[in-house]
């Protein structure tokens, strides 16, 4: 018959980390993301195409 390990390993905690390098990390996570900015002629467009969906 088999013996159970009954102590499971715990996790160590990790280090807290400093304001640089929180701020850090929140840039490069920042960095996954792309926000296409639409230019005035496309509002403009857009506008336009939506009054005449209207009509």
């Amino acid at each position: 018959m088999g013996t159970t390990d009954t102590k499971k390993p715990q996790p160590t905690a990790a280090a807290p980390l400093t304001k640089e390098e929180r701020l850090a990390q929140a840039r490069e996570y920042a960095k996954q993301f792309k926000f296409d900015t639409l230019s005035e002629e496309d509002l403009i467009r857009l506008r336009r195409n939506a009054y005449a969906y209207l009509l």
